[in-house]
């Protein structure tokens, strides 16, 4: 809105005014839940099939991998992929901001290298990188309906 030259008044009011949270919920069956539990259920079960694939896909195998079959990730490698990073992201749970990753610097780099070089060696991923968190935003039609999100 200020952007646009409009009034900042009504930008805060809209903005207010999407922030009010849901008293319930429509389920996939046609119930009403308004309990947060029951919603929380409701929204996981409904992006999971969502963007669930539809089509099979045979997993690759995986084998047990020596130490030098897969190459080590370098530092340059990092800095190029958080140069191509945008700014003004907003931070994972860990509050770490994309700019204080560029301005870390070699040091950084090199910890984030072996790091990701430790993964690669152990076939092993961090359990925080299977998380995410959903904030919906309201667009149009009934508020109980969470396809309107």
């Amino acid at each position: 809105m200020a952007e646009k030259h409009r009034s900042l008044r009504k930008c805060q009011r809209n903005l207010i005014q999407q922030r009010v949270q849901m008293s319930s919920l429509t389920t996939s069956t046609g119930l009403k839940t308004k309990t947060r539990t029951g919603m929380e259920w409701e929204c996981t079960a409904f992006y999971t099939s969502l963007f669930k694939s539809k089509v099979p896909i045979d997993s690759p195998p995986i084998c047990q991998s020596t130490p030098t079959s897969i190459p080590d990730v370098l530092s340059s490698e990092v800095r190029y992929a958080l140069q191509q990073a945008e700014n003004d992201k907003a931070p994972g749970k860990d509050r770490i901001e994309i700019e204080m990753l560029k301005a870390g610097g070699p040091t950084l780099w090199q910890a984030i290298a072996s790091r990701f070089s430790q993964y690669t060696q152990t076939l092993q991923t961090p359990a925080a990188w299977k998380e995410s968190k959903t904030i919906l935003l309201f667009k149009k039609g009934d508020k109980e309906e969470l396809k309107n999100y």
